[in-house]
C-alpha cells in the first residue's frame, strides 16, 4: 500500500471512529444535515410485530416471516450485555431490542450456543415455563437503544466548524473533503478569516524528525497525534491499534484520566 493511500484510509477510519459512526446508516451526501433551532421530538416506532408464536402445550414454533432476529451485544454503556435485535424485514428498520438468551450477562442460565434460534424463541415462551427459566433481559437503556438509529440529531456526515470556536456553528462536508483536509492540512478555516496553517496527517506522520530539537524527550513528530476520547463503546481496540501501532504515537488518553 502506498503511503498516500495509507494516510487517506487512516484519515477516513480515524474520523469515522471519532465521530462514532458505523458504516451502516452513514450518508454519502451532505444535504440531509441542516441546522436546527430546537431539539426535534422522537415520535417512536409504532410497529411492534411479534417475531414468533410458541404453542404453550406442544412447543411448536411459528416464526413471523416479516421479522428478522439478530443476536448481538449492546453498546449503550460499558457493560456490554447481550441483546436481541428485532428487525422489520419489510422496512429494514429495527423495531425492538430484548435480552439475548445466549449471553451469560443477561440470562442465567444462558442457552448453549449449540441451540438454534428456534430454541431461543421458546426461551421467551410459556412452554414448559422456559420463559421463567431462560429469561433474558436488558435494562431500559438497552431496550431503547434502537432509538439512537432513528434519532433526528444523529450525525451521519462529517461536520466542520463554521464559526468562531465555541460558537456551536457547524456545516456538513463531504467525506472526500474530510479526508483531504485531514491528510493534507493547510489553511482549512480560511473562509472564516483564519489564516492559521494546520498540519495534516501527512506532515505529522514523521518518525525521523523531532517535534522539538531542544526537547528530544518529546520524541518524533508522529507523537504530535494525540487522541482524546470519552466513551470507547467498542472502539478502544481500534484506537490503540491505529494511533499506537499504525501511526506510531503513544498518546492515547481516555476520559477517565491521563
Amino acid at each position: 500500500m502506498k503511503r498516500r493511500t495509507f494516510l487517506k484510509l487512516s484519515a477516513f477510519t480515524a474520523s469515522a471512529a471519532a465521530l462514532g459512526l458505523g458504516v451502516s446508516g452513514c450518508s454519502k451526501s451532505t444535504s440531509k444535515t441542516e441546522p436546527v433551532d430546537e431539539f426535534p421530538v422522537y415520535k417512536g416506532n409504532p410497529n411492534n410485530l411479534v417475531e414468533a408464536t410458541v404453542d404453550k402445550k406442544t412447543g411448536e414454533v411459528t416464526p413471523n416471516e416479516n421479522v428478522m432476529i439478530r443476536h448481538s451485544v449492546c453498546m449503550s454503556c460499558y457493560n456490554n450485555c447481550g441483546n436481541r435485535v428485532k428487525i422489520d424485514k419489510t422496512t429494514n428498520k429495527v423495531i425492538g431490542v430484548t435480552g439475548n438468551p445466549f449471553h451469560p450477562v443477561c440470562a442465567e442460565p444462558a442457552l448453549d450456543y449449540n441451540n438454534t434460534v428456534e430454541e431461543s424463541y421458546k426461551a421467551f415462551s410459556l412452554h414448559n415455563e422456559q420463559g421463567l427459566t431462560n429469561r433474558a433481559t436488558v435494562c431500559a437503556v438497552g431496550n431503547s437503544g434502537f432509538e439512537i438509529i432513528e434519532d433526528p440529531l444523529r450525525i451521519t456526515v462529517p461536520l466542520k466548524r463554521a464559526g468562531e470556536r465555541g460558537s456551536g456553528k457547524w456545516r456538513p462536508i463531504s467525506w472526500e473533503q474530510l479526508m483531504e483536509e485531514t491528510v493534507e492540512g493547510g489553511q482549512i478555516f480560511k473562509e472564516l478569516g483564519d489564516d492559521t496553517k494546520i498540519e495534516g496527517f501527512r506532515q505529522v506522520f514523521d518518525h525521523e524528525n523531532l517535534i522539538n530539537p531542544d526537547a528530544p524527550e518529546m520524541g518524533p513528530k508522529s507523537n504530535g497525534l494525540v487522541w482524546l476520547y470519552g466513551g470507547s463503546y467498542g472502539r478502544r481496540e481500534f484506537t490503540i491499534r491505529f494511533v499506537n501501532g499504525s501511526f506510531g504515537s503513544p498518546n492515547v488518553y481516555v476520559h477517565s484520566g491521563t
